[in-house]
């Protein structure tokens, strides 16, 4: 299912045609500056602002912020009166009523219709596929599904083969001109931020909006630096599930310094059905930055995947990757070894160059034995343990005996993992900001 379908499916909330009332059947039309569509009733206040009252609420704009208000019965009321008035029963009329509300632009009623086309006729091929259904395998399937089901990976906008998606890659990447991406980030930070009626209209225009435009769109604002921003761009990439999303999603959930923004970005991840997503942030509990591998740690919890179990166990009882240790004996001896010929001349005194002798032995050494007290990351992995495996234990100690009696029963990564999706290209992190 495309991004483009799960708004249509957000927006059918909004809209319960049997409930239409008389107001309902007139609404202005406010279209602002950022091409945002407002319908409901339209007031000029006397500071010169306007007041909009839609279903979502009202809100006010500043005069500079309009481009032009439609007085009068507005498309979509004319056809919402019109399906009102339509036989419940008549799959035929709510299809043509669709194809209207589509050439009028108007996508979320479009696929409120073909929902009512469905709900006559479940079987009817051309709302199925005007709703992005295929048949795959004797079934109706959303064609994502149906694309997945044939082996094919959405990366950067397309369907491919994963052998393809090495070769793209490695290649430079092709992005949409940043024209159509930046009216696409506003439309991010209004959903994130703006009143509902603004986030209400948002919605839509992002319905209308190209899915490779909202991928680089979210990438870019998913280092935003409101939090709010962040967690809707990670939400945005989650239902894309372009494979050129991943990368991004795993760093904010590991980096980010927002709890909210890492859960999102974590569940984000997941959403896109990889066996190894837990992976990375393994690799991350070694991290010499302990805020990481604390975050690490509550990305694995919320990843629920037991497997990471003697991983998680380890780090509690290793305290991280440690340097390499060696112990030196070693005799410096100075001398002169030359005078600066040039400066001497020039000069009433010599500049000599003074260079340093070493000799002895470094040897590496063995720690045997170290005594630790609890610092202040254990209770984060104690934490995670706990929500991991369903627990209560109160120290790592306690994990870790839990652990050697039950290890035998826990489930484990294979030692031959499986053919997976495309690995990611080399170089910057995707939706990292330039410098």
């Amino acid at each position: 299912m495309t991004l483009r379908t799960t708004f249509y499916l957000l927006t059918l909330l909004l809209l319960v045609l049997p409930t239409l009332g008389a107001a309902a059947l007139h609404a202005d039309v406010l279209t602002t500056t950022e091409g945002l569509v407002l319908e409901g009733t339209v007031e000029k206040l006397p500071n010169g602002w306007y007041r909009v009252t839609t279903k979502a609420g009202p809100v006010e704009l500043a005069p500079d912020a309009v481009a032009s208000v439609q007085e009068g019965v507005s498309p979509r009321a004319k056809l919402l009166a019109e399906a009102a008035e339509t036989d419940a029963k008549d799959a035929v009329a709510f299809y043509r009523h669709a194809l209207r509300a589509e050439a009028a632009g108007l996508e979320d009623l479009r696929t409120t219709f073909l929902k009512r086309v469905l709900a006559i006729h479940g079987d009817h091929p051309a709302a199925r596929r005007a709703l992005g259904y295929e048949r795959h395998e004797g079934a109706w399937v959303s064609s994502e599904a149906a694309r997945r089901g044939k082996g094919l990976v959405l990366y950067r906008g397309r369907w491919m083969l994963p052998a393809e998606v090495e070769s793209v890659a490695a290649a430079k990447p092709s992005l949409p001109a940043a024209k159509e991406v930046d009216p696409a980030k506003a439309l991010i930070r209004t959903l994130a931020t703006g009143a509902a009626p603004l986030q209400a209209a948002a919605r839509l225009a992002l319905a209308r909006t190209d899915d490779a435009v909202i991928l680089q769109a979210a990438l870019d604002t998913l280092f935003d630096k409101d939090a709010k921003v962040r967690i809707a761009s990670a939400r945005l990439l989650g239902r894309l599930g372009d494979e050129s999303a991943l990368r991004g999603l795993i760093f904010s959930g590991a980096r980010d310094t927002s709890a909210a923004v890492r859960r999102e970005a974590v569940l984000a991840a997941q959403a896109f059905g990889h066996d190894d997503t837990a992976v990375p942030f393994v690799r991350a509990l070694n991290s010499k930055n302990l805020r990481i591998a604390a975050n690490a740690a509550e990305a694995l919890a919320l990843l629920g995947d037991q497997r990471v179990a003697p991983y998680l166990v380890k780090r509690m009882h290793s305290h991280g990757s440690s340097t390499r240790n060696t112990v030196s004996f070693l005799n410096q001896v100075s001398y002169v070894r030359d005078f600066d010929v040039e400066i001497a001349q020039a000069s009433n005194i010599a500049n000599p160059d003074v260079a340093t002798i070493q000799e002895g032995v470094v040897l590496d050494v063995q720690v045997k034995d170290a005594s630790w007290t609890q610092t202040w990351i254990e209770p984060y992995f104690v934490k995670a343990w706990n929500q991991l495996m369903g627990q209560k234990h109160r120290s790592a100690d306690e994990a870790r005996a839990w652990y050697i009696e039950n290890k035998d029963h826990l489930p484990r990564f294979p030692e031959k993992p499986g053919k997976r999706a495309p690995r990611r290209s080399k170089g910057r992190m995707i939706g990292a900001p330039a410098h």
